[in-house]
């Protein structure tokens, strides 16, 4: 049971980062801007997401034993790193909506770190319970 519902919130957020790095790619490719704003949001809820999950503790990590990192420590340590990446794509809409320097290569970085996540989610949800 425990897997199933690990494997429901993973494949979730893998999917928004999926969707997220594909509209910034195709606006890229497009020239659309707004594109590359909706792939910015789709981030900055999928970190939404991984917050109230991690606020409410919907995830239960039992003992470590035998030295073996348990799979529910690691996706908490996963939706952590998401929440963080939801301020780094805030950081980057914010530069943006007042067009700032560096827009572009925030985007770069955001694309960057949303590949970090989406393969490390991928590792998470090939491990054995």
């Amino acid at each position: 049971m425990i897997s199933n519902y690990l494997l429901g919130l993973t494949s979730i957020s893998q999917w928004g980062l999926f969707s997220g790095i594909a509209l910034i790619i195709f606006g890229w490719v497009e020239k659309r801007e707004k594109l590359i704003l909706a792939g910015q949001l789709v981030f900055v809820l999928i970190g939404l997401m991984a917050a109230w999950i991690l606020l409410n503790n919907l995830i239960y990590v039992p003992e470590i034993t035998n030295n073996n990192i348990p799979k529910q420590l690691k996706v908490v340590a996963y939706f952590k790193g998401v929440t963080a990446f939801m301020g780094l794509a805030v950081i980057s809409i914010l530069l943006k909506l007042f067009k700032l320097r560096f827009q572009m290569a925030s985007v770069y970085i955001l694309i960057f770190f949303a590949l970090m996540l989406f393969f490390m989610v991928f590792n998470i949800q090939q491990m054995a319970t």
